[in-house]
C-alpha cells in the first residue's frame, strides 16, 4: 500500500476531506489495477479503435471526416460518462465504508 493511501486513512474523521480522499483512492485504485490486468481483464477491454477503423472502412471518402468527429465525440462522451458513473458508485462506497470505519472506531 503506498504512503498517500495511509495519509488518507489518517484524514478519515474531518468530512471535509471526503472528496480528497475519495480522489486519491481512486487515482491510488487506478495506479494499482493498472499495472496488474490479467489475461481475463484484456479480454473484457474496449477495443474501440478496432471498431472507429472497421467502421471508417465502409463509409465512403466524402464523408470520413464527418463520420470520424461524430466517433471521436461519441468516444468523449463514452468515457465522461464512464467516468462519471464510476466515480459516483465509489463516491458512495468509499463513503459508507468510512462512515462504518468511524463508527467502530468510535465504540
Amino acid at each position: 500500500m503506498n504512503r498517500k493511501c495511509f495519509c488518507c486513512f489518517n484524514n478519515m474523521n474531518s468530512n471535509d476531506n471526503n472528496s480528497e480522499l475519495l480522489r486519491d483512492w481512486i487515482e491510488f485504485r487506478f495506479e494499482k489495477l493498472e499495472s496488474n490486468l490479467t489475461d481475463e481483464d484484456k479480454k473484457h477491454a474496449l477495443n474501440y479503435d478496432t471498431f472507429y477503423e472497421k467502421i471508417l472502412d465502409i463509409i465512403p471518402d466524402k464523408d470520413s471526416d464527418y463520420v470520424s468527429d461524430i466517433l471521436d465525440d461519441f468516444r468523449e462522451e463514452l468515457l465522461n460518462h464512464c467516468v462519471y458513473w464510476n466515480e459516483k458508485y465509489y463516491r458512495a462506497g468509499f463513503c459508507d465504508s468510512i462512515k462504518i470505519i468511524h463508527v467502530n472506531m468510535e465504540k
